[in-house]
């Protein structure tokens, strides 16, 4: 398992941002909550492991549930088999980053509030490492022009300015307040290119 979703994310032609790098990231930050937590641990490596930008989604996560449900089936692991649903929960909820309604019995609304909010934390980086995050993102999508990219970059980043909350979990005050100054300032760079 772990040298295939290796190779899937070392795809340096398509891959800038959700990259291995990305995966440590999110790892890291599960880590630094001290809650060790197979389902999440497995989604945070699943959740990318298909990536088209030309695609996009909701196809790309779609075909990672479906690859992380084809991994579970040839294992014919029991404990495997009871963490498809919440899994492929989990990796479903990135289409929206919103906690869906109904879940699986055996996943919380916690559970996905703590993952939505791993796979978003980037937003609430130093400015030095968000730039670097708009740049790969960039990249990843350099078959769309420079005015389609402003446009369609500028209408996902109001769209998280236009919520309530971008991070779902308790005491998430200080990362929401940098996250919401990233997104503003990328949004005045993205004008000053004339978008």
């Amino acid at each position: 398992m772990a040298a295939g979703l290796q190779a899937r994310y070392s795809e340096r032609q398509v891959r800038h941002y959700h990259t291995l790098e990305h995966i440590s990231y999110m790892l890291n930050a599960l880590d630094s909550r001290g809650a060790a937590h197979e389902t999440i641990e497995l989604a945070i490596w699943f959740h990318d492991c298909v990536y088209d930008p030309v695609k996009g989604g909701p196809w790309n996560e779609r075909e990672s549930i479906r690859v992380w449900e084809e991994f579970v089936d040839s294992t014919l692991s029991r404990t495997m088999i009871d963490l498809k649903p919440p899994v492929s929960a989990l990796i479903e909820a990135t289409i929206s980053h919103r906690v869906p309604e109904v879940l699986p019995e055996d996943l919380d609304a916690s559970e996905v509030a703590v993952f939505l909010d791993l796979d978003m934390g980037i937003l609430a980086e130093s400015p030095a490492a968000y730039d670097k995050y708009t740049r790969q993102i960039r990249q990843e999508y350099s078959h769309y022009s420079t005015e389609a990219y402003c446009l369609g970059r500028s209408k996902v980043l109001q769209g998280f300015l236009a919520r309530e909350r971008i991070f779902l979990g308790r005491d998430m005050e200080v990362m929401e307040q940098r996250a919401r100054e990233n997104i503003r300032d990328e949004i005045n760079r993205l004008m000053l290119q004339n978008c």
